[in-house]
Order: C-alpha cells, then sequence, then structure tokens
C-alpha cells in the first residue's frame, strides 16, 4: 500500500473478438501492439496490460488528461482497420498500484471496470467518469454524444480521425492518405471532428483539477 496518486485508467474490451478468425486474432494483436508501443514512447507514463487476448487496461499518471485523446486514438485506428473496442476511461486515485495493471486499485480504477461492464450491457462504445458526482454527470452527457459520433465512423473517417488526433495538419493528412484537401475535410466534418474536438478541449482543460 502506498500514498494515493491521481491517475486515469481506460479498460477495453475488443468487440466480437470471440467470433475472429486466427488470422484476423493474430492481425488485432499486432496492431494493438504496435498502437501501444507507439503511445508508450509519445507518453512514457503509460503504463498497459493486456489480458485474455482481447482485454484491455492502461493506467496514466503525469499525463492523466491525455487518456481520451489516447482511447479516441485506440478507437480511430481500430475502426480504420475494421475491428472495434469498448472503453471505460475512469479519473481518479491509485491507492494501490502493483507490479500489474490489472491488480491495481483506486477510485481511478472502480470508476473505469465496473462502467465497462455497463457499455457491454448498453452497446455503447465509450464511458467517461470518477468519483466527483459533478465530474461524471457532465461527462455522462459528453460520452453519449461521442458515442453517437464514434459509432457512425466509416474507416476512412477513422483514418482521418486518427490522423488529426495527432495534430497533423489537413494537407498533411491528404498527402498521406494520397487525396485533395478539401476531401480530407469532408471526411472530419462528416466524421463529426468538430464536436470530438471541443469535448476533447474540455477533457483536458478539467482533468487536471479533477
Amino acid at each position: 500500500m502506498g500514498s494515493q496518486r491521481k491517475a486515469s485508467v481506460i479498460s477495453g474490451d475488443v468487440i466480437g473478438s470471440s467470433t475472429l478468425k486466427p488470422a484476423a486474432r493474430k492481425k488485432l494483436q499486432r496492431l494493438m501492439d504496435v498502437f501501444f508501443s507507439e503511445a508508450g514512447r509519445q507518453w512514457p507514463d503509460l503504463k498497459v496490460q493486456q489480458y485474455r487476448g482481447d482485454s484491455v487496461q492502461a493506467l496514466l499518471t503525469g499525463n492523466r488528461d491525455k487518456a481520451l485523446r489516447i482511447a479516441l486514438l485506440l478507437q480511430s485506428f481500430l475502426i480504420k482497420e475494421k475491428f472495434s473496442i469498448r472503453l471505460a476511461i475512469g479519473i481518479g486515485d491509485i491507492s494501490f498500484k502493483s507490479k500489474d495493471v490489472i491488480t491495481s486499485d483506486g477510485t481511478a480504477f472502480q470508476a473505469s471496470g465496473p462502467y465497462l461492464d455497463e457499455l457491454l450491457k448498453s452497446g455503447d462504445v465509450i464511458s467517461i467518469a470518477s468519483q466527483d458526482k459533478t465530474f461524471t454527470s457532465e461527462w455522462m452527457v459528453h460520452s453519449v454524444s461521442l458515442n453517437f459520433i464514434i459509432q457512425h465512423w466509416s474507416p476512412q473517417q477513422a483514418e482521418a480521425i486518427y490522423l488529426q488526433l495527432q495534430n497533423h495538419t489537413q494537407q498533411a493528412i491528404a498527402r498521406k492518405l494520397k487525396i485533395k484537401q478539401p476531401s480530407v475535410h469532408q471526411r472530419l466534418q462528416g466524421a463529426g471532428w468538430p464536436v470530438v474536438q471541443k469535448i476533447l478541449q474540455r477533457f483536458e482543460s478539467v482533468v487536471p483539477a479533477v
């Protein structure tokens, strides 16, 4: 048992993983490994543990305000590859930290794991909560917006969102995707980027105070 420390926890389950054929499951695992390897380079405090092959739990301490950005990056990254994942973000403390992320505990974990179970029941793909009732009531509303938007992304829109979340310009995205800049703009608009961006900015501004 150590002193309490503020953290963000992301708990996730790949949707429909039990029906994947071996080749698709292998591809999924490779994609998850690549994603978390790159994310770990960008946010060195990111600790990730994958278990059962289709579930993941990630912990952020220093960059806990980046939890939503990482969640959206992962969702868009998988959707562009025709997979999908449900993710529950919990904001709070770590009261017990073990060498394994999944056996650690605290309010951040308690605001993540149970909400992932709720996503399984509701069919939604993202949830954001904490032990703070005011924060959670606001983020239940934002989660509804994000759920509606994310579940309508096409693989092409998700690809544009994935690159936009990494702060590439539309011109750079156009070059990368070998399409014209107005087409990038159209994809981002169709994917609800203006709304996603506002919600993301709100998250990154309020989480440090929670």
